[in-house]
């Protein structure tokens, strides 16, 4: 069913989550369009469980409900932490703190929207729900097995997955969102870049209450640093369900007994538990040497896989899908070129080769963790795991593994990366400033330079806290102005984009952040697009203010009436 009141110009495969989400934007962005999935229903399984702040701020910006995302969210004191431990049931050989008093301030001074915990299976359901209100129906069943495209759109062939008649059905664009396996991807013709096999994993969906277990000992991540069976706990919900990652030999099998036998002796102790499923799982970490062909876009695990270390892939797909719909959405409605769509690839593409290479350096610096641990050659598998086990006892060999988890920091803050996600090139009008240096990706330093994320500083308007996030709409971009910008106004009339002004009367700046933040003096101006990058800045007028922001609007691929361009 197509988006009310508009024809599905668009289809989109797939209704994981990067689909549903996608969705969800161009019903925001009235692109009429189709949803297909060839699953019968959407995933069961917990899968990825990492919501970066960055995707809650796309999130915000979509208008999905903030107290429904917080409702299915882990309890932050659930998953404040990393813990290293020989077994479940303790001691602990180790812990690192992913809420430090001096983390808290950072975030709260960077984003509206701290990171939460929420699995896919629970995620899923609330975007689904989104969707169907805001007028798409998910066709669950429908596979897309054939595209045909000419100078007026994509022919398809969809295909009830049990079997029926094929349905051939034209679209001027089709968006790839049917994940890593994506059968779009191959049909095109477009190749995976990077190794396709890192490490072999057994899934190990387990039904429990671990917080039995843990107690106070609350964490996200638990390693259990075993030297013959080592694994990965993952705490999707403590009171009910945990995920535990198994390395096994490629092609390997591993019984639901053999499962429930390594489950148990992670556990450490008599605890109840329940195995919901087995499944065999290759990490993988490629990016996609194209992200489309003519009409067909690639969008998330179907444009770029990454090893799980950093909890970047799915938060990559968000990206992905923000940056692509209001670019979709501006050529479908005429008020862009065509052009505007080669960004996508432009801008995106490195966005995931980066984030890639880092997921790809945190999975192999583990070793250092195993090394750390100092275990003596040769020892019998008894001999290693009692190594293992009286750890604590050894003050050396305890100190090189707090050192080796210390260093563990950039795993797991990825903030740099997250909130310092910037377009060299792309739908953007550089200034000439020169690049910012390379920085630890737990480092994060606010720039308005173009091409960054805008700078988050609470605003107030009428009196009301608002992030300057909330500032740009879904459709135009916004021309941001300091308190003396009246010439900018004056020439931003009648050209296709939204004014605001940080006045001191409508829009208060009430502690003089977003003065500092935005790197423009009172009478500067920043051009910021719907995907909140900024696109231009001035930091004062230049002689022909009207024409500078013609060849802004331009350089986004933005059409502009004649008689005002």
């Amino acid at each position: 069913m197509a988006t009310q009141g508009s024809e599905p110009e668009v289809l989109v495969v797939g209704a994981g989550p990067v689909g549903l989400f996608t969705s969800l934007l161009l019903s925001r962005l009235g692109v009429g369009h189709r949803l297909v999935e060839r699953r019968s229903d959407l995933h069961r399984a917990p899968q990825a469980h990492v919501v970066s702040s960055r995707t809650r701020e796309i999130f915000r910006a979509a208008g999905l409900d903030e107290s429904a995302l917080r409702a299915i969210a882990s309890p932050p004191g659930d998953v404040a932490s990393i813990r290293y431990v020989h077994t479940l049931a303790g001691p602990d050989l180790g812990q690192l703190d992913l809420a430090t008093p001096s983390q808290i301030r950072k975030t709260l001074a960077a984003t509206p929207t701290p990171m939460a915990n929420i699995s896919q299976n629970r995620l899923e359901p609330l975007l689904r729900e989104a969707v169907e209100k805001a007028g798409v129906r998910v066709e669950f069943g429908l596979t897309c097995e054939a595209l045909d495209e000419n100078p007026d759109g994509v022919l398809t062939t969809l295909r009830p997955t049990a079997g029926g008649d094929p349905e051939a059905a034209r679209f001027r664009f089709v968006l790839a969102c049917d994940g890593a396996g994506s059968r779009l991807r191959r049909a095109l013709g477009i190749e995976m870049i990077g190794p396709s096999a890192l490490q072999h994993f057994a899934m190990v969906d387990v039904q429990t209450c671990l917080r039995e277990l843990v107690g106070e000992r609350t964490a996200l991540l638990y390693w259990h640093l075993d030297p013959l069976e080592s694994a990965v706990v993952i705490a999707h919900d403590l009171d009910a369900r945990v995920v535990f990652m198994m390395p096994i030999a490629e092609g390997a099998e591993i019984s639901s007994d053999e499962a429930e036998r390594r489950v148990a002796d992670v556990l450490g102790a008599d605890l109840a538990f329940r195995v919901n499923g087995v499944d065999r799982w290759v990490m993988t970490a490629q990016v996609a040497d194209r992200y489309g062909v003519g009409r067909v876009f690639l969008l998330g695990d179907a444009a770029h896989r990454f090893p799980p270390t950093g909890g970047l892939g799915m938060n990559t797909g968000m990206a992905d899908a923000f940056n692509l719909a209001w670019k979709l959405a501006a050529v479908l409605h005429g008020a862009a070129e065509p052009a505007l769509l080669d960004s996508y690839e432009t801008e995106r593409r490195p966005s995931a080769q980066a984030n890639c290479d880092q997921s790809t350096a945190n999975f192999r610096n583990m070793g250092a963790m195993v090394r750390a641990l100092g275990l003596p050659d040769g020892g019998s598998p008894a001999e290693l795991r009692e190594a293992v086990r009286s750890l604590p006892e050894d003050p050396a060999r305890q100190a090189a593994l707090d050192a080796a988890i210390a260093a563990e920091v950039p795993h797991y803050d990825l903030s740099g990366l997250d909130w310092g996600q910037a377009y060299e090139q792309g739908a953007l009008l550089p200034d000439g400033s020169p690049a910012p240096p390379e920085r630890p990706t737990d480092e994060y330093v606010p720039s308005s330079r173009p091409g960054a994320r805008l700078p988050h500083a609470w605003l107030q308007r009428d009196g009301v806290p608002i992030s300057s996030h909330d500032l740009p709409g879904l459709v135009r971009p916004l021309l941001l102005l300091g308190p003396a910008g009246t010439v900018w106004e004056r020439a931003a009339r009648g050209l296709p984009l939204d004014v605001a002004s940080v006045d001191g009367e409508a829009l208060v700046d009430p502690d003089g952040s977003w003065a500092t933040l935005s790197e423009v003096g009172p009478s500067g101006a920043l051009l910021i697009r719907p995907d909140r990058h900024v696109a231009f800045r001035a930091a004062e007028p230049p002689p022909d203010p009207r024409a500078a922001l013609v060849r802004a609007l331009h350089a986004m691929f933005l059409r502009i009436p004649e008689e005002n361009g």
